[in-house]
C-alpha cells in the first residue's frame, strides 16, 4: 500500500483566497417579466394520449 500523501489541490496564498471568497453584490431586477415558454403537460393531455393509443391498437386487431 502507498503510505505517502499527494496533495491534489494547489496551495492558495492569502490574496488568492481573499479573491475567491469575496462577496459579489448583485442588483435584483424587479420589473422584469419572463414568459414561460415550456408547454404545460396536463392530465387532459395524458388522457388524450391514452385514448389515441386505444384507437390505434383496436384498429390493428380488426385488420388481421
Amino acid at each position: 500500500m502507498r503510505t505517502e500523501f499527494i496533495n491534489q489541490f494547489a496551495e492558495l496564498n492569502a490574496i488568492t483566497l481573499e479573491n475567491l471568497i469575496r462577496e459579489t453584490k448583485e442588483t435584483v431586477a424587479i420589473n422584469v417579466h419572463v414568459e414561460n415558454t415550456k408547454p404545460v403537460f396536463t392530465a387532459a393531455n395524458l388522457w388524450n394520449i391514452h385514448n389515441k393509443r386505444k384507437v390505434r391498437a383496436g384498429g390493428r386487431m380488426f385488420v388481421a
